[in-house]
């Protein structure tokens, strides 16, 4: 190989962005509180179906797809007459077969403990049945007048047609709401009892919902999440922690959609989640959905200066639905499965960029793979030599998402 060739081959290659080695289709995930509240009040509001597929039509990292994980809060806690978590989740599965299919999305009917009273209403998962399946719901911790409100449900998933290492944890919570002190320590309890909930070090976990942190991370309620220990809490869109309910971080709020001054909705995870084998989040993803932080704090997602969703030809209704639909901004992101590392991730790190790009090119340039101590991982195919076999692989690699 000519020197010539090698440049023209490491421009094309170097032209791509990094390639999760070995992983699959994303898993879109988001946490909606829907404000539904009130015995006999079913669906939600109008416009919610047309949200719903918005969300999926929006890209995310230069990605569009359905929803696969939609964590609900706040929904109506009528649940005689269907015997399940919630009235409104019958709805809200209709109207998305409605869009994406007959029997493509269903709903987890474990019951959700709450106190009751108003926006006290229960947690519910809807999912994708072609790309997830549930295998455990759980209700975390006991429901009292002092303690929780409504009971965080932890829901184990797996996307379909892949074995226990792509296991998540997916927990849905609405904490305590209100900013007295009675209430901030009513959240910590909540906090307390989610991290109690031990699933080790090594678990991937998403705590998605309704917070309530009026006091922003100055509560005990998110320095009991975010404490180190297994299972400690990341908020990745703001990784310093450094986050309040000011103009500084705009971009984050998502209450109410007509004011966006408070940060009440999260999608935190797990370290695993973020750089081990396993669901990972994909770099980039996570947003608050219609505010990109464009437009002025305490002003609604409809100001003429906000310029989310630019990629929707329908964002001014979009736009519009977000403050009439919930007082909540949804949550989203996308998420992949990471299988094992292939020959091509020369330095480990689950991805096959232009950093083994040059890792590899340091060993062509020798062409004759050393012996010693051990051979080189750059010899791809293990004939001793790395030269045009080798690239081919490692093209291969870095330019498709299963690592060969």
């Amino acid at each position: 190989m000519t020197m010539g060739r090698w440049n023209v081959l490491g421009l094309a290659l170097c032209a791509g962005a990094a390639i999760a080695c070995n992983a699959d289709a994303a898993i879109r995930v988001v946490t909606y509180n829907t404000s539904v509240s009130g015995a006999g009040i079913i669906p939600p509001k109008a416009g919610f179906d047309t949200l719903m597929k918005a969300i999926g039509d929006h890209h995310l990292a230069g990605n569009a797809q359905p929803i696969d994980v939609l964590g609900l809060q706040e929904l109506d806690g009528t649940q005689s007459v269907f015997g399940i978590n919630s009235a409104t989740l019958p709805y809200i599965v209709s109207q998305l077969n409605a869009i994406y299919g007959a029997g493509t999305y269903a709903a987890d009917n474990v019951k959700d403990p709450t106190t009751g009273g108003t926006g006290g209403g229960p947690n519910g998962l809807v999912y994708n049945t072609h790309t997830v399946q549930v295998l455990e719901s759980k209700v975390i911790g006991t429901v009292s007048g002092s303690g929780i409100a409504r009971a965080p449900m932890r829901y184990k998933l797996r996307p379909v047609g892949k074995g226990a290492d792509a296991d998540f944890y997916f927990y849905v919570v609405h904490y305590k709401a209100s900013s007295d002190a009675t209430s901030k320590n009513r959240r910590n309890i909540e906090s307390t009892a989610i991290r109690a909930d031990a699933l080790g070090s090594s678990a991937h976990i998403i705590y998605a919902g309704d917070f309530n942190f009026t006091s922003g991370r100055s509560e005990t309620a998110w320095t009991t999440l975010v404490a180190p220990g297994p299972a400690q809490a990341v908020d990745s869109m703001n990784p310093a922690g450094t986050w309040t309910n000011t103009s500084t971080f705009r971009g984050l709020m998502t209450e109410s959609a007509t004011t966006t001054d408070i940060r009440f909705d999260f999608q935190l995870v797990t370290a695993p989640v973020l750089n081990q084998q396993g669901v990972r989040l994909v770099p980039g993803t996570m947003e608050t959905f219609g505010n990109n932080g464009t437009h002025a704090f305490a002003t609604s997602v409809t100001s003429a200066a906000n310029t989310a969703l630019a990629d929707l030809l329908n964002r001014s209704t979009i736009l519009s639905l977000l403050t009439t639909v919930s007082d909540h901004l949804p949550v989203v992101a996308d998420y992949v499965y990471v299988g094992p590392a292939c020959p091509a991730d020369l330095n480990g790190d689950t991805f096959v960029d232009d950093s083994d790009f040059v890792i590899f090119a340091a060993a062509y340039e020798n062409l004759v793979c050393p012996t010693s101590p051990a051979p080189c991982p750059a010899d791809l195919n293990a004939d001793t030599f790395v030269d045009d076999a080798d690239f081919v692989v490692f093209a291969a690699a870095y330019n498709a998402l299963i690592c060969p």
